[in-house]
């Protein structure tokens, strides 16, 4: 099924497309605060005593959400903003399609001041997930890829970095072993993770045996062992997932009704769920994605639809988390690539817009409450404080105790720095 959000495609993968994704990450696995403070000042900081991060959960709202219609919104500008509504930090007044979020704002916060110079989806989103713009005949690893490699795998039967939805980023430079699970339908997560009816066990380790013999002859007689013994273990590792009781967090057949009703019954808010069971048995990085945001057309009544299925779910999410004692090891970040314009189309849209935008941060040890930047009287430009990319990441790093400085290697041997610029520092304003 595709969804069409103006001017570009967000895909939901069929099931034939998810089973590819399924293997082709199988084939990898083996291979290779103050309450009230609404203009928090942008203070730089170490990582240090606050990182309190295991997880993080990505909501990644793809097309590009509209700043000015959920989290900055200015209704006395002449953008054609909608209303907005006080939330639980007096001060912090937030788009009317978000109440339930309003309430959980002492539990996040808020940055107005996200800024990049790529306006384009393919190149704002490579940039937003790499830290990097794209350059030919290089693939850089996304943030996801590198946190499960510098983490580890909180759980060994179980891949580190899953992805609900949208599309499938590659693992880059660091290898295939640490590219993203692809999770096409959260309600049926792991489909053929079981035997064929025809198969039991034993006959299935009859199997196992048969190939690993083809493969041992095979490696006998041909060249390029390191591959072929990767490709054997290949199998292994599905195996083992396959076994594994962990891979019960996938089955959401066994929450309770009101638990996945209160998330919302759409896929998004099942994602969301489906999110929290994962960082509950160590996932290390869940990406959850919620397309339609590219509105070029019709974009109140789009905002409107979007973000009340954004609401529900990520406020359910918040609660809950905490209700577990998981929020302050389970980073929240929800972004998208960039902005939309203030001023509204002839079609009664809104067009990209990198220079200013928000998101939202929660738990892994920041504070909640606070409003890092902002941006311009009609929402143009940044005001105060500008966050790129590159701070977001190093802020990512900060909760996690990941030194942001630090560098990976291509199989070349060429280190790339885990967040580009020296310059970026974690935000300080989320931490004191």
């Amino acid at each position: 099924m595709m969804l069409e959000c103006g001017c570009a495609e967000y895909q939901i993968l069929t099931r034939r497309a998810f089973l590819g994704s399924s293997l082709n990450f199988t084939a990898g696995l083996g291979a290779a605060g103050l309450l009230g403070l609404a203009n928090a000042e942008l203070l730089f900081a170490e990582p240090g005593p606050r990182a309190t991060a295991k997880s993080v959960i990505l909501f990644w709202m793809a097309g590009g959400q509209s700043h000015l219609d959920t989290w900055d919104p200015k209704p006395t500008a002449k953008t054609g903003s909608i209303e907005s509504i006080e939330t639980a930090v007096k001060g912090v007044r937030i788009s009317e399609h978000l109440p339930r979020i309003a309430k959980e704002m002492a539990s996040v916060s808020l940055i107005r001041s996200l800024t990049s110079k790529e306006g384009s989806h393919e190149r704002a989103s490579y940039l937003m997930h790499t830290g990097y713009r794209p350059i030919p005949n290089f693939q850089h690893s996304t943030v996801g890829s590198v946190i499960a490699k510098m983490k580890g795998r909180g759980n060994p039967d179980l891949p580190p970095y899953i992805s609900i939805g949208g599309r499938t980023w590659p693992a880059g430079y660091l290898g295939s072993q640490w590219a993203p699970f692809h999770v096409a339908n959260p309600d049926r997560p792991t489909q053929d993770i079981d035997y064929h009816s025809t198969v039991d066990d034993k006959r299935f380790q009859r199997r196992l045996r048969l190939l690993k013999r083809f493969d041992r002859r095979f490696y006998e007689q041909h060249k390029g062992r390191e591959v072929i013994e990767a490709y054997a273990e290949h199998f292994q590792a599905a195996y083992d997932m396959m076994k594994s009781p962990a891979v019960a967090a996938f089955d959401m057949s066994r929450e309770r009704h009101d638990v996945r009703a209160a998330y919302g019954e759409t896929f998004f808010g099942q994602g969301c769920l489906l999110a929290r069971r994962l960082v509950e048995v160590g996932i290390r990085f869940v990406e959850v994605v919620l397309p339609g945001w590219d509105t070029h057309r019709n974009n109140f009544e789009t905002v409107k639809n979007l973000s009340g299925d954004m609401d529900r779910a990520v406020a359910t999410l918040v609660a809950d988390l905490r209700k577990r004692d998981l929020l302050d090891t389970t980073l929240i970040v929800l972004c998208g690539e960039f902005g939309r314009t203030p001023k509204v189309n002839e079609n009664n849209g809104r067009d990209h817009w990198p220079r200013v935008w928000s998101g939202l941060i929660a738990g892994g040890g920041t504070v909640g409450g606070r409003v890092i930047g902002a941006s311009s009287k009609a929402g143009h430009e940044v005001a105060k404080n500008p966050v790129t990319v590159g701070r977001l990441h190093a802020t990512i790093c900060k909760c996690l105790d990941i030194d942001p400085t630090r560098s990976n290697f291509t199989p070349e041997g060429r280190p790339i720095r885990v967040v580009k610029d020296e310059k970026d520092k974690p935000i300080g304003g989320l931490f004191s």
